[in-house]
């Protein structure tokens, strides 16, 4: 197969990380591991059941459709990435380390095939040569001796795991980490090793990077725990680096993901700061600091000046999408009462409205679900919209006591009339589900979610497509795979060209 982008060819949202939080083990079900999973076992809930790694990467052609029927026009690759850490963590935060893991499911004339791979990257490597795990976590580092290190290795403290998404831009699959650099990968899954962007240097990406509808350039997000500056970087449609705005914070900031719209990036900062002071006393490196208040920066693409607007503190990992209204500028996203690592109420779905003359903002809830990881039809990203889909969580999933980001029901929120549509999958994990553009479709919803899903009783996972326009209705296809697929973070669909 061969795979072009287009100027909308992805949406990278995210999203959605739920927050760190305890959670007891997993039933017995999930015990004696068979050969497929890592060769270590872990209490940490995010490391087992069904988040316990994989290391068999493997590939299966004509997969079993067991409901349904794969539509004959849809002709393209799923794609899905997720952090997969090959040996045990020396520590670990979820959704913040791991190994990149990209789990693919081909279609084509009805038929599904599926492959998944390591992403190779530097990091990896090192502990590949070490025989064990050598990093920290992103949230409490190490120090990594710098002998580990081949001389065209660059020594780091902080594991690069290129585990948060995979995307499609500029004729390139990029696997992109949190706000560092990213490792380009074949349509096979083949690591071809970190992306320069046209230049000279391989170019530091955040995990979301949003397309223009005009321009079809991608804004990418940089940010770093050792300075309080953020910087923006426009590459245009053919994959190189055009240019770069900065905008200042008081304090190095985690700004997971961002907002484009028309006219607007919009830099929506939580004070969710770096503290080196912190981690010298014990404490996680990342603070949850209320006091500093929440900033938002309406960045104009001409290089106008940026207007900055305060409120009360909250934090987002994901946005579904912004648009311009009017004056007006909204935004609909995951609210967390708090940065994600501290406990709060569950993160809910929200719409902010904006209004830059008044430099204010306000916020409306849609309902009480726990949600995270909001998609749109990403042809429309930057436009306006009408329908998010997010995953929630129902009493008809019999895993106990679920540690976060696990789900089982999908939902589609109507932000014009407030109705939520709902899919139960029963006692079946899911995740984020990527929306797949019908051919030739005209409506916004005109189109399928595509998700990975996992029997927690028979430790056996599949692929569903459901019918965007009526998610309440049983799946199109429901495809069995040939290995349990661990939760994950984000994915995309790719059309064939």
């Amino acid at each position: 197969m061969h795979f072009t982008a287009t100027r909308r060819d992805f949406h990278q949202l995210t999203s959605s990380i739920a927050a760190v939080t305890a959670g007891a083990h997993l039933p017995s079900a999930w015990a004696g591991k068979p050969s497929v999973d890592v060769d270590w076992t872990s209490d940490d809930p995010h490391l087992s059941g069904n988040f316990l790694p994989v290391m068999r990467e493997t590939d299966a052609s004509n997969l079993k459709v067991t409901h349904g029927r794969i539509p004959a026009e849809l002709r393209g690759v799923y794609m899905r990435n997720g952090p997969n850490p090959q040996f045990k963590p020396l520590s670990f935060a979820y959704p913040l380390d791991g190994d990149g893991m990209i789990h693919a499911v081909y279609l084509e004339d009805g038929k599904a095939h599926y492959r998944n791979r390591f992403v190779q990257t530097s990091s990896l490597a090192v502990e590949r040569r070490a025989g064990s795990a050598v990093f920290g976590s992103f949230t409490r580092p190490v120090h990594v001796d710098p002998a580990l290190f081949l001389p065209s290795e660059t020594p780091s403290q902080i594991k690069n795991g290129a585990f948060v998404n995979i995307i499609q831009f500029g004729g390139k699959l990029l696997a992109l980490n949190e706000a560092t650099t990213c490792y380009e990968m074949t349509e096979q899954l083949q690591t071809v090793g970190q992306w320069k962007a046209g230049t000279d240097q391989p170019i530091r990406m955040g995990a979301h990077n949003r397309h223009h509808p005009r321009t079809g350039d991608l804004y990418a997000l940089e940010y770093s725990w050792r300075t309080p500056t953020v910087k923006f970087h426009r590459l245009n449609p053919a994959g190189v680096l055009a240019s770069t705005v900065s905008v200042e914070l008081p304090m190095p900031t985690m700004i997971h993901d961002f907002i484009l719209t028309e006219r607007y990036i919009v830099l929506i900062a939580g004070p969710a700061v770096f503290d080196v002071e912190a981690v010298k006393v014990g404490k996680p490196f990342l603070q949850w600091r209320p006091d500093l208040g929440m900033r938002i920066a309406l960045v104009p693409l001409d290089g106008g000046t940026p207007t900055w607007i305060k409120g009360e503190s909250f934090f987002a990992f994901h946005f579904g999408n912004g648009f311009e209204r009017g004056n007006e500028i909204v935004v609909d996203f995951v609210h967390h009462e708090k940065f994600g690592l501290e406990s709060g109420a569950p993160p809910t779905m929200r719409r902010m409205t904006i209004d830059p003359l008044r430099r204010s903002f306000s916020l409306a809830k849609f309902s009480d679900d726990r949600t995270e990881f909001p998609r749109i039809n990403h042809l429309h990203e930057a436009l306006p919209t009408r329908y998010v889909y997010a995953p929630t969580l129902t009493d008809s999933l019999k895993v106990p006591n679920p540690p976060s980001a696990v789900f089982n029901t999908l939902l589609k929120f109507d932000t014009e009339t407030g109705k939520i549509a709902r899919h139960d999958l029963g006692n079946q994990i899911v995740g984020e589900a990527a929306f797949v553009p019908r051919p030739g479709g005209t409506r916004e919803d005109d189109g399928y979610l595509a998700a990975f899903t996992c029997d927690p009783a028979r430790r056996r996972s599949s692929f569903v497509l459901l019918d965007a326009r009526r998610i309440h209705e049983g799946p199109i296809a429901v495809v069995e795979l040939p290995q349990r697929v661990p939760q994950g973070l984000h994915g995309n669909w790719m059309a064939k060209a």
